[in-house]
């Protein structure tokens, strides 16, 4: 049986420009990678050929899908929840509707943002993170998941039983980007070298056609040597060490179901 990787993100490139290199890496071992995207990026200031908010979010959905393609993601799933909005949005509902998606897919490793935002300190980003480090949690407790909750309303009359993720990962870095705030993100644990992977990445940044003005900063940091994505051991259970991650592999000591 596969590995199985859960990356929830905020919106549609965060998957190729935050964590492309490593779910295509992966992939490429055989990993089933699941992806939710919480927003369809319909706040973005860069809104190619779009006239409304409903026709960038069918943009941008329509890219996020062919950027999955290229990084041979196997599924994904694009949320309605509001761009630039998630600070305000119902966190319990949606833990819970995370909560209950970890249960059904019982993945071995989840990849998101740290509640800082991870470098950019995108507040869109730190939610996301924040809300999936919650459902983490709560998927392997019996305490929460209330059965009135409109998540599972929503998916099933009695949630599936719990499960117990064992490894969530938060992006970091070395550095915060130019012209950016200075963040604080947890240290790196888990350093994947990813340089036989820049050009899918690269490639699959660049399906995202509205976000075309991103590009020659893209490209550059990429060209710059960069060839490596760094993770924040956030969860794992008790007396795991973190010196097994030091081989660059997220699924060390750990046994696909």
């Amino acid at each position: 049986m596969p590995h199985r990787v859960l990356c929830v993100t905020a919106h549609p490139d965060d998957e190729a420009g935050n964590f492309g290199g490593t779910l295509a890496k992966l992939a490429a071992g055989g990993a089933r990678i699941h992806l939710i995207c919480l927003t369809g990026g319909e706040a973005a200031r860069n809104r190619g050929e779009a006239r409304s908010n409903q026709e960038l979010i069918q943009l941008r959905t329509a890219e996020l899908a062919a950027a999955c393609r290229i990084l041979d993601i196997h599924h994904h799933e694009v949320w309605d929840l509001p761009d630039a909005g998630l600070k305000r949005a119902n966190f319990y509902v949606i833990a819970s509707r995370l909560a209950l998606v970890i249960r059904r897919l019982r993945p071995h490793v989840l990849f998101t943002f740290g509640p800082e935002g991870s470098l950019t300190a995108h507040p869109d980003h730190a939610m996301a993170g924040l809300l999936a480090t919650a459902a983490f949690h709560w998927a392997g407790s019996t305490r929460y998941l209330a059965e009135d909750t409109d998540a599972n309303q929503a998916n099933a009359s009695q949630p599936p039983p719990p499960y117990a993720c064992p490894r969530l990962f938060h992006a970091t870095g070395l550095q915060s980007p130019p012209g950016l705030p200075v963040v604080l993100p947890g240290p790196p644990d888990l350093i994947c070298d990813v340089r036989p992977y820049i050009e899918r990445k690269r490639t699959a940044f660049h399906c995202h056609q509205t976000q075309a003005p991103l590009f020659p900063r893209v490209d550059a940091y990429l060209a710059g040597g960069n060839g490596y994505e760094f993770f924040h051991l956030a969860a794992a259970p008790l007396g795991f060490d973190r010196r097994r991650l030091e081989s660059g592999d997220p699924f060390a000591g750990l046994t696909a179901d």
